[in-house]
């Protein structure tokens, strides 16, 4: 029996049968607003000068950290979208493994959680409420972490996410924005999970694919940082709705480098390479694109650029690794069965540029 169904069989034997994106206009992180959008709403915002606050809204950072004492500070995130899949216990799952994720891109151990939900009741069965807050929960215990609370209203449509309070030591937080020339870029998940999920919903993806995305997007980033932190990490972020590009260039101008792509050596999940030149791309990487492109030498119009731009829910860790090491970091996650794979690599050059090499 997999994992996934030893967590399945938690639920309820007879749970009502509710289609949970039945009108969900974008689920998971592709329903993120824009880059573009989030820049101009967030400008101008005043910024308090606080010394404790080691990471705040600069730089589009995963998460918040606060010093409370020379030897430990506190990493605060948030994370909520609407349903992504149909099957509510899946649904909480990778609500949550999204939601945490952003506690180990900066390098920390999440130690606390609390449900943020809105839910519908007057149109779906509370039984996928109760589920979706089983998922969430089953997720959050498997991470090591104490789900204490949290707050739901009435909404006329089902969100679900988690605000996640971690720990670590003030000098080992991982940040975007201390890439060093000559680092190599470490992608830990493959991507496509933006098509792959279009694909799922239009009933167009085979059951292999299917059971391969589901895997990635329940799987936790805490054994790729365990790992990782042996290593050399001079910077850090987890691959969520901006998309791939997005996320890179925002490690490259944070740390006034350019980034090289090397788009052949980028892992894709099944099928999403042919997906995409049927057209199965989510309406988040139009926007991704638009906010984007202009950052991006080499750009073309091959459909094969769009996954590039796919927003990606619950994605992998992208670390900025010594490249004296980054071999050994990659075969020290493959012989745990993780992805690590080889991406780029930061050099000199106009800052936050993203160059395509083949």
């Amino acid at each position: 029996m997999t994992n996934i169904q030893e967590d399945k069989a938690k639920q309820d034997p007879s749970p009502e049968i509710c289609r949970l994106t039945a009108n969900v206009k974008a689920g998971g992180c592709a329903a993120k607003m824009s880059a573009h959008e989030l820049t101009e709403i967030v400008f101008g915002i005043a910024k308090l000068d606080c010394p404790q606050l080691l990471t705040g809204i600069d730089n589009f950072e995963d998460a918040s950290v606060y010093k409370i004492a020379d030897d430990l500070a506190v990493i605060q995130s948030v994370d909520f979208f609407p349903p992504l899949v149909d099957d509510p216990y899946l649904f909480g799952q990778i609500s949550a493994v999204n939601a945490l994720s952003d506690i180990y891109a900066m390098g920390g151990k999440p130690v606390m959680a609390l449900n943020i939900f809105s839910f519908p009741s007057c149109d779906l069965p509370l039984s996928a409420a109760k589920e979706i807050l089983k998922g969430g929960a089953h997720t959050i215990a498997k991470a090591g972490a104490v789900l204490a609370g949290g707050h739901s209203i009435q909404g006329k449509e089902v969100l679900y996410g988690l605000s996640v309070m971690g720990l670590v030591h003030p000098d080992k937080i991982l940040t975007n924005n201390k890439c060093q020339a000559d680092d190599q870029i470490i992608l830990c998940k493959p991507i496509g999970t933006g098509v792959g999920l279009l694909a799922l919903k239009g009933g167009v993806l085979s059951k292999e694919s299917e059971n391969t995305l589901v895997e990635n997007l329940t799987l936790l980033n805490d054994q790729v940082l365990n790992i990782a932190l042996k290593y050399n990490i001079h910077a850090a972020t987890d691959v969520t709705g901006f998309g791939l590009v997005g996320h890179l260039h925002e490690m490259a101008s944070a740390s006034g480098l350019k980034a090289k792509l090397f788009t052949k050596a980028i892992p894709y999940l099944p099928e999403v390479e042919s997906l995409v030149e049927q057209g199965f791309v989510p309406a988040a990487t139009y926007a991704n694109r638009k906010s984007y492109e202009h950052h991006v030498d080499n750009l073309t119009d091959d459909p094969f650029m769009d996954l590039l731009f796919d927003p990606q829910t619950a994605g992998g860790l992208m670390l900025s690794v010594d490249i004296h090491q980054s071999a050994q970091l990659v075969a020290d996650l493959k012989a745990a069965n993780l992805v690590g794979a080889v991406i780029g690599q930061f050099v000199p050059g106009k800052s936050g540029v993203v160059e395509l090499v083949n």
